[in-house]
């Protein structure tokens, strides 16, 4: 292990040290500095503008398993110690706490369940506590998408992994076992969203026949895709499929994939199966977005979204660093998206927040200021113990901070599971006012009603 430099060490000197290292990280990896990092974005006074003119919509973007942390190093990975994200512009905060009322921390299923409802759930929940549909804090024994539908706005959802996944599930779908996602895509095509884009097509086919993307695994002979044509849907099945469609189409089912749009394993098993993280002909969680607001922003009673990128959460527990990030940074794309949008639409509430910290991710540099011992492979743990994930062995390096320097990090893992930890909502637009200080994950809810009904729950 590298000698640690000094606390006391002049600022000079650390400064001289980073930029030693930069250049030999560099010149080992036989590359050039990557250009400057974009300006750093400064909020727009329109995102904060009061007037709320247009039709009350509302969305909701669902990181899964992305702590303060991972944001951090999502940060440092694509934009820089000096960098800011889409997510950085969000100008409401609010530390959020998530127990379930039987666990310190949320599952999936139970935080989809919380934010669909308003109501603390049991960790095994999905969209039903005790195998009953929920009253929800608006004292209506329906979601806020049901209830959005029925107050004629436009809802959609959209997935990176199988449209049956708890995230957005639960929004449309009440069920005692969050395993059975045959009956989740029932409910799912019943309720009726306009848009519903993801992965799963495995459990809108039946068994033993074959889709685009493999074969059905559903019992009961019911073929959802041929029934969700049959009741006005364009299916599509890949990302250029749905870049082809035409504005008149807007009522969508996307299949993207079997199951997810990701592979979740880590960097060796990608390796060694001759795989990539992301399946090419399925659509990125931005670009799902973007096609859903083309259909969606000019909605004339307004709109729900509700997106779920999961393969921050999977990709996390697989302890994959480099994938995790590269979803992390689609999902802080999508969130530019929802940010342009509401610049546009003073009417429009974004609420941005995720139910738990999975893997424990931490970014440091800790141990790798002394470009002396150069090039040294790292080691896979930490002297604690702690899972180490790097650039095939080299520490990553940030694009240029303010001094041009490429500073060089690595990840350290706590665990492969979710964790209570390090969550952090975030918000713009008339419903965000809720999204201050430290929240229950209960007012997750109630930001999006009070952004799409105008009511604060919290009055009543």
């Amino acid at each position: 292990m590298a000698a640690r430099l000094p606390r006391s060490a002049p600022l000079p000197r650390r400064l001289a040290l980073s930029a030693a290292l930069a250049t030999a990280l560099i010149a080992l990896a036989g590359c050039q500095p990557a250009a400057e990092p974009a300006p750093v974005a400064t909020p727009d006074p329109a995102l904060d503008a009061p007037a709320a003119t247009g039709p009350l919509s509302a969305i909701f973007l669902h990181p899964d398993g992305m702590g303060a942390n991972t944001w951090m190093a999502t940060r440092l990975m694509h934009v820089g110690p000096d960098g800011r994200l889409a997510w950085d512009q969000l100008p409401q905060v609010a530390i959020y706490v998530g127990p379930t009322s039987d666990s310190v921390n949320q599952s999936s299923n139970a935080g989809a369940t919380t934010h669909a409802y308003g109501v603390r759930a049991t960790l095994d929940s999905y969209g039903a506590i005790d195998g009953t549909t929920p009253t929800a804090a608006s004292g209506k024994a329906q979601s806020l998408m049901v209830e959005a539908k029925a107050a004629g706005k436009a809802v959609a959802i959209l997935n990176s992994s199988s449209l049956t996944e708890p995230g957005t599930g639960a929004f449309l779908a009440s069920v005692a076992n969050r395993d059975d996602e045959a009956e989740i895509a029932s409910q799912i095509l019943a309720a009726g969203p306009d848009i519903a884009l993801g992965g799963g097509e495995m459990f809108f086919l039946p068994k033993g026949v074959k889709g685009v993307h493999g074969e059905g695994v559903r019992e009961d002979g019911r073929n959802l895709v041929e029934e969700a044509k049959a009741a006005g849907y364009t299916v599509v099945f890949t990302a250029d499929e749905l870049a082809a469609l035409p504005p008149e189409a807007t009522k969508v089912l996307g299949l993207f994939a079997h199951e997810s749009t990701f592979n979740e394993m880590d960097e060796t098993g990608l390796a060694e199966a001759g795989l990539p993280a992301f399946q090419p002909q399925a659509p990125r969680f931005d670009a799902m977005l973007a096609f859903i607001l083309s259909r969606v922003k000019d909605a004339p009673n307004g709109y729900l979204i509700v997106g779920n990128e999961e393969a921050t959460d999977n990709l996390s527990g697989e302890n994959n660093a480099p994938a995790t990030l590269d979803a992390a940074i689609g999902a802080d794309r999508a969130i530019g998206l929802a940010l342009a949008e509401a610049k546009a639409n003073p009417a429009l509430t974004i609420v941005v927040a995720s139910d738990s910290d999975n893997g424990g991710m931490n970014a440091t540099s800790d141990d790798l200021d002394d470009p002396e011992d150069l090039p040294r492979p790292l080691p896979a743990r930490t002297a604690s113990g702690s899972l180490l994930d790097s650039d095939n062995g080299q520490p990553f390096l940030t694009p240029a901070d303010a001094n041009g320097v490429r500073i060089p990090f690595y990840i350290t893992w706590a665990s492969d599971s979710d964790s209570a930890g390090g969550t952090v909502a975030r918000g713009i637009g008339p419903g965000a006012s809720k999204i201050e200080g430290t929240i229950d994950a209960t007012q997750v809810y109630k930001a999006l009603y009070l952004g799409l009904f105008d009511t604060d729950l919290d009055a009543k």
